[in-house]
């Protein structure tokens, strides 16, 4: 029986020296001592995808998204930038960041790397096609899912929705998938309900953060819902945990994951009654 309502990853920022880093280890430790599926990781080395791979699978985990996020902030890149020199650096680096996602069987979080909030949304939008025209012809040859995540309005001027992120994908004839996150679509969506299963056949992970950005189980969005509904959707993808941390990295994964083992045990019971009703 799962422990969890879907296979759990997480998100985290590894240290620079993630090979050698005691503390590090330790909480790849304690996510394999939890049951977690994998891991997303804002890298800043693309150089040896077996060497990640082999590291994580000492801990039961794979890498299951390279998440762009860090690397583009610390780098000045935007896809949607109206500097053809930034934008065509930023489809170059991105480029680097699927052939290494490639070779850890992973997926490409475009999250902030999509441009910041703030451009004239026309502009914008007419720069973002260029570059994912670009990137879905390059990955034709890379294969490598490619997910733009959907971001509010205070830090994005595109994909606040997941309507507008299905919107991009058709206009690559769906090379791309969309990534939506509860945080994000708590403030965005006129329902999350609605978004979930009307786009249900563009997303393969669900970035579950709570309405204050820290890890589910501490604030007020009732995942307990979400998952049910993505059950009753016959959803057969994963869900990320991403936040910040409210007291300590460790302390934070446990009781969160606590909350989503209880989540799962109120999903089974209300599937148990269904079935004996």
């Amino acid at each position: 029986m799962s422990r969890y309502p879907f296979p759990l990853c997480i998100q985290l920022t590894p240290p620079t020296n993630l090979y050698e880093n005691p503390d590090f280890a330790a909480t790849l430790a304690q996510l394999q001592k939890l049951g977690f599926y994998g891991v997303e990781l804002n890298l800043v080395d693309f150089s040896n995808a077996q060497r990640l791979t082999e590291f994580l699978g000492r801990y039961g985990l794979r890498l299951t998204m390279v998440a762009t996020g860090f690397y583009a902030n610390r780098n000045g890149l935007s896809l949607s930038s109206t500097d053809e020199a930034v934008r065509h650096r930023t489809v170059e680096e991105l480029a680097k960041m699927m052939r290494f996602a490639a070779g850890c069987g992973a997926g490409v979080i475009c999250g902030f790397i999509k441009g910041g909030a703030g451009q004239d949304k026309a502009r914008a939008t007419e720069q973002m096609l260029k570059s994912l025209a670009e990137v879905t012809a390059l990955n034709d040859e890379i294969q490598v899912p490619i997910y733009l995540e959907s971001t509010n309005h205070y830090e994005a001027t595109l994909v606040n929705t997941m309507a507008e992120g299905a919107a991009f994908a058709r206009q690559v004839q769906n090379k791309i998938f969309i990534l939506p996150d509860t945080y994000h679509m708590n403030i965005e969506e006129e329902s999350t309900a609605y978004a979930l299963t009307r786009h249900q056949s563009l997303y393969h992970n669900l970035h579950v953060s709570d309405n204050n950005r820290y890890f589910p189980g501490f604030g007020a969005i009732d995942f307990f819902s979400v998952c049910a509904l993505l059950k009753g959707m016959g959803y057969q993808g994963t869900i990320s945990i991403e936040g910040r941390v409210k007291h300590s990295l460790r302390e934070d994964i446990a009781a969160s994951a606590a909350y989503l083992e209880e989540v799962n045990r109120r999903i089974l019971r209300l599937q148990g009654e269904n079935t004996a009703g």
